[in-house]
């Protein structure tokens, strides 16, 4: 199923807001190596579980449940807006995060893949399975 995904993983793209009020934005179609890439980190919403569609009133409820989770654990994190052709996701960029932790989110969140930079490699990565979806190398 996940090879269905591949080319719309690739053309979705994110907008992480900075604390220096910029946004920086990235896909992995268009990919352009900065030093943004130099911290591990993971982007992930609670939108949508199990790619059912939502009401807007339950993803939210849902995305504040997931911070409440974040900020609890003293992570690191920054807004972050997943899209693809005119649908946007509300999520959270979380740094230093492992990969084996943001799996565990993804599915105490019902999300049916993450993406996961480690520093040296960007992917998308099926929840469940761990298999990766489409990778793109620094």
């Amino acid at each position: 199923m996940s090879s269905n995904y591949k080319s719309l993983y690739l053309r979705n793209y994110y907008e992480v807001e900075q604390p220096s009020c910029a946004t920086f934005f990235f896909s992995l179609e268009f990919f352009i190596d900065t030093t943004f890439f130099d911290r591990p980190f993971c982007i992930i919403t609670a939108f949508n579980p199990n790619n059912r569609v939502a009401s807007l009133e339950e993803n939210q409820q849902r995305n504040e449940e997931l911070y409440s989770d974040l900020y609890n654990k003293d992570y690191e994190i920054l807004k972050a807006t997943g899209c693809l052709e005119g649908h946007c996701e509300a999520g959270f960029l979380i740094y230093d995060i492992t990969l084996s932790e943001a799996f565990d989110l993804g599915l105490m969140y019902e999300q049916y893949a993450i993406f996961y930079n480690d520093g040296e490699c960007l992917k998308y990565v099926v929840c469940e399975t761990k298999e990766i979806i489409v990778e793109k190398l620094r």
